[in-house]
């Protein structure tokens, strides 16, 4: 594997076989089996307990694609991806400052339902901080793709990609506040109008870079599902931090116990704010 990397070269290697799985993946959308996992227990909210346990062999599938062309592209990276495939062992024991990131479906609760728009979501990430990055909402024909200072790109079918350039005031008072954070929906609904649903860090990331929310609040949330539309937000001009202000790594599995994104600095105020008071009760 080379010294470097260059994040264009990974969205130019990977940025087909994702939309290849997006396509693929709308045959089986609310037409799919749940074959279930072990429910994460450690989560507060039931919906988010649920959502945690929903697989379909769609999940497994899409991994494994994805990640036999990054093992051909990139050997020795590493990897932070949400299943347990055969695939993801080759990436044990390699020491790269690379890592790339995978939720094969981000939002599966939705996804065998067919009720809701789910993701495909992909990045790459440079000793913890994300480079590069692709997002695909297969049911909306929609692929995002940010690379690290040159901007968070949409495309929507073969049209031609628009650039995703936030304003300096937002232009909606919707925010994301996930069903693990509703307890903060009370803080922030003088200020904001707050929803949980539908579920999907990926959806809430990419909505924001987007401009249909605000501003994102969520609690116990994944390396792998906020990791790459992240990425998306921030080059749109949002700004990610956790509870204490500080910028997010990605460098190892694990759970960021609260996570935040504001699309303008008086939000991400607002959120500080909030999060400094503490959940009322």
């Amino acid at each position: 594997m080379p010294h470097t990397i260059d994040p264009k070269a990974f969205i130019n290697a990977l940025l087909p076989v994702v939309r290849q799985c997006a396509e693929t993946s709308l045959i089986f959308f609310g037409k799919v089996s749940d074959i279930g996992k072990a429910e994460d227990t450690s989560l507060d909210s039931q919906i988010a307990r649920e959502a945690s346990s929903a697989l379909t062999v769609i999940d497994n599938a899409l991994q494994e694609i994805i990640l036999n062309t990054v093992l051909q592209a990139f050997p020795g990276i590493r990897c932070i991806a949400e299943e347990a495939t055969p695939l993801k062992r080759h990436f044990a024991g390699n020491q790269s400052p690379y890592t790339v990131i995978l939720d094969p479906i981000d939002g599966t609760y939705h996804f065998r339902k067919g009720d809701a728009p789910y993701h495909v979501s992909l990045g790459l990430a440079r000793d913890g901080y994300m480079e590069a990055a692709i997002v695909a909402r297969p049911s909306e024909n929609k692929i995002f793709t940010a690379t690290r200072g040159l901007g968070a790109y949409v495309q929507v079918g073969t049209t031609r990609k628009t650039r995703l350039r936030l304003g300096r005031k937002a232009t909606t008072k919707k925010a994301y506040i996930s069903t693990k954070a509703t307890d903060y929906h009370s803080a922030v609904k003088p200020h904001l109008k707050p929803q949980a649903f539908p579920i999907g860090a990926a959806l809430a990331l990419t909505g924001v870079a987007e401009g249909a929310f605000c501003a994102y609040l969520t609690r116990q949330v994944e390396v792998y599902d906020v990791g790459p539309p992240s990425l998306i937000a921030e080059e749109a001009g949002a700004r990610c931090f956790l509870k204490d202000g500080s910028a997010p790594t990605y460098k190892r599995r694990r759970k960021f116990g609260h996570y935040a994104c504001a699309s303008t600095p008086e939000l991400e105020v607002l959120l500080m704010d909030v999060l400094r008071e503490g959940a009322p009760g």
